[in-house]
């Protein structure tokens, strides 16, 4: 029996540095809290599916490097099978350098490494590992013939396929056409649909934009303010957790990766979105990108002292 969640997509090793301020064109500023972790937005989605108990195997590329040798082991802690994750000579692991500000918010540069050699061919020799999961995960940090190649073997066999579009980029209508989840931030949602989205009237407006060009499923991610979720039966507004942030990093990640293990758990959709939001929340209280990925029984318990939090003061009132 394969994993029940596949992803495809990148692996990089994060070298995080907290800033007091990013630095201007020719400048130099003083950082400190140095931090180099394992990252890469598949290898975040897969390891935050694996931590919360998810079935989860992997496919991408790493170097015959000291970091790919790292970013291995990682994986395998949280239970990940990377066995589809192959290992190639004379070119490094991909790393992504990242300054955080006292808010939290970061900069990020990537440099793909390895992650650029993973091409369709190497998706169709593990066709077999898609067309036995519950649901394909793809991002957009490998090349974009290669996210393509992994969703139309979903549709071959009939996997629903997640997609995350970030960083953000013009997709071709055929990708969208094989999306069953997208799960796009403010910024992303914008660059696909050129409808900047702030509220549920404009996201439910981008969100038509995208189901018309085949996307079943929409989540439209507005950070504190919750998500929401459109599809051609629905749409509703999950609320955002209140929490003070430390590193935004693996915010996207760590939501991706819940969601699709609520999916496959078989959860409906408002709670698959809540779990997710409340697992995004808490990947941002602490630093790093996988390091701050919480386990199931972390989330369970932020999810039941959210709840009680919010009875008490209703109570109150």
């Amino acid at each position: 029996m394969g994993a029940d969640i596949v992803v495809v997509g990148s692996l990089n090793m994060d070298l995080s540095v907290k800033v007091t301020r990013r630095p201007l064109k020719g400048e130099t500023v003083l950082g400190s809290a140095f931090l180099a972790s394992p990252g890469g937005k598949g290898a975040n989605q897969a390891f935050a599916a694996g931590r919360l108990g998810a079935s989860v195997a992997m496919i991408g590329k790493v170097g015959d490097d000291a970091f790919g040798g790292q970013l291995l082991s990682r994986l395998g802690e949280a239970g990940v099978d990377v066995s589809g994750i192959a290992t190639v000579a004379d070119v490094p692991t991909g790393i992504a350098s990242i300054q955080v500000d006292p808010e939290g918010d970061n900069s990020i540069v990537v440099a793909p490494g390895a992650n650029e050699t993973l091409v369709p061919a190497d998706i169709r020799a593990r066709e077999r590992l898609i067309a036995e999961a519950k649901l394909l995960m793809v991002q957009l940090e490998i090349p974009l013939d290669t996210v393509l190649e992994a969703a139309r073997l979903a549709r071959k066999h009939g996997v629903p396929v997640l997609l995350d579009p970030a960083p953000a980029r013009e997709l071709p209508a055929e990708l969208l056409a094989l999306v069953d989840y997208i799960v796009p931030n403010e910024s992303e949602i914008a660059e696909l649909t050129g409808i900047a989205v702030s509220d549920k009237a404009s996201a439910i407006q981008a969100a038509n934009d995208l189901m018309s060009r085949g996307v079943a499923t929409v989540f439209s991610k507005l950070g504190a303010n919750g998500v929401v979720v459109i599809r051609k039966e629905e749409a509703f507004t999950v609320a955002g957790y209140r929490v003070v942030p430390v590193d935004t990093t693996a915010a996207g990640d760590a939501f991706a990766g819940a969601l699709a293990t609520a999916l496959v758990s078989g959860k409906s959709l408002k709670e698959a979105a809540r779990f997710a939001n409340a697992v995004g929340a808490l990947a941002v209280t602490k630093p790093g990108a996988q390091s701050a990925m919480p386990d199931l029984a972390e989330a369970e318990r932020f999810m039941k002292e959210a709840a009680q939090a919010a009875e008490s003061s209703n109570s109150s009132n």
